[in-house]
């Protein structure tokens, strides 16, 4: 029941209500995106072991290409970066290197696992980073290329710590 005297508020009873169906929701995606989630976590799971690869909390995976010494970004950090993003099977589907114009943003507007990556990197670097699902769009679909529970991989050149 709802209103006065009742067990329940109906702001609360509607947050009940979200969950539950973010939460269905969530397993239908699953049943229908399960192979591309364990694509993910198979690959991962290889890359880890790959020479150079080291892993920083959380699951996000890290390659140095090119080592900086610059200032390391906080969370807060206003941050100029170019970047590649493609897909575990190499398809690339955002570049600012194609645009030719570098991106701005602050560290924590973007997925978690660029948050990870961005707070672990010296100003200068290029990193290779690898992104689990979870780090990344999880559930939701981004764009044609990005399905649900997909593993993302980038390349990050931190041009400059603002």
């Amino acid at each position: 029941t709802t209103g006065k005297g009742g067990l329940m508020s109906i702001d609360s009873a509607q947050m009940v209500a979200q969950k539950m169906m973010q939460s269905i929701k969530a397993k239908t995606m699953e049943k229908a995106y399960g192979p591309n989630k364990a694509a993910g976590e198979k690959f991962l799971a290889a890359n880890a072991k790959k020479e150079g690869v080291k892993t920083l909390p959380g699951g996000v995976q890290y390659k140095v290409i090119k080592v900086g010494t610059g200032k390391i970004p906080a969370d807060t950090s206003m941050v100029k970066v170019n970047y590649e993003g493609r897909t575990i099977d190499g398809k690339v589907f955002d570049s600012s290197y194609k645009r030719n114009m570098p991106a701005d943003f602050r560290c924590n507007q973007v997925i978690k696992g660029w948050t990870t990556a961005l707070t672990h990197m010296p100003a200068g670097s290029v990193w290779e980073v690898y992104i689990p699902q979870d780090q990344a769009y999880g559930e939701r679909q981004q764009g044609e290329d990005i399905k649900p529970f997909s593993a993302l991989v980038f390349k990050i050149e931190l041009l400059e710590v603002k």
